[in-house]
């Protein structure tokens, strides 16, 4: 009856660090992707400014007409960014995840040492960029032209007893514009 007793709660225990530990690799996946994303739209808009993805007209007085995408740097902007978010997610492949045991069951880490549990990250999908843009008004007579880099990732986390697919999107202003038209000089009610 004890030998009973002992392998019940062993296999509770084993599956709640099962649970444990599949949340764990989620949130630190997750987080792993997240500061690749951005770190990746930094360098992006280091090596590459974005200033002259729109391409604004203006007449001779120098009021804004029009607002037009200028394809080929948008393209070398989105290639740069996809190809930079890859580079890291390929280090991350090789490099893993690593779980404190101390974090997975609750236990302090001195007390267990620095013993820990390495999980492989694959990315499963591609990565996928795209600008999205807004114009809205910002005020009496201007307009804010803002375009965002929106990336999203697949990523797949392997632990000893299975894995956890996970899609990671984060959006990032890459350039912001306001535009200011000419304001009225008189109001008519």
């Amino acid at each position: 009856a004890i030998l009973v007793v002992i392998i019940a709660t062993g296999i509770c225990i084993v599956g709640e660090l099962r649970e444990h530990l599949a949340e764990i690799a989620e949130y630190r996946s997750r987080e792993a992707a997240i500061d690749i994303i951005t770190s990746a739209v930094d360098r992006t808009i280091t090596q590459c400014p974005c200033d002259d993805i729109y391409k604004l007209s203006t007449d001779e007085n120098g009021k804004v007409l029009s607002a037009q995408l200028n394809a080929d740097s948008a393209n070398r902007v989105k290639n740069i960014l996809t190809a930079e978010v890859e580079k890291e997610l390929n280090k991350l492949d090789e490099d893993g995840i690593s779980i404190p045991i101390g974090t997975l069951i609750g236990v302090p880490l001195p007390a267990i040492g620095n013993n820990s549990i390495d999980l492989s990250v694959q990315q499963i999908g591609t990565v996928k960029s795209e600008f999205r843009s807004t114009l809205e008004t910002a005020g009496i007579n201007q307009s804010r032209l803002t375009v965002y880099a929106i990336v999203t990732v697949d990523i797949r986390t392997i632990f000893p007893n299975g894995h956890k697919d996970i899609s990671v999107t984060e959006e990032h202003i890459i350039t912001d514009c306001l535009i200011i038209g000419e304001v009225p000089q008189s109001c008519f009610a």
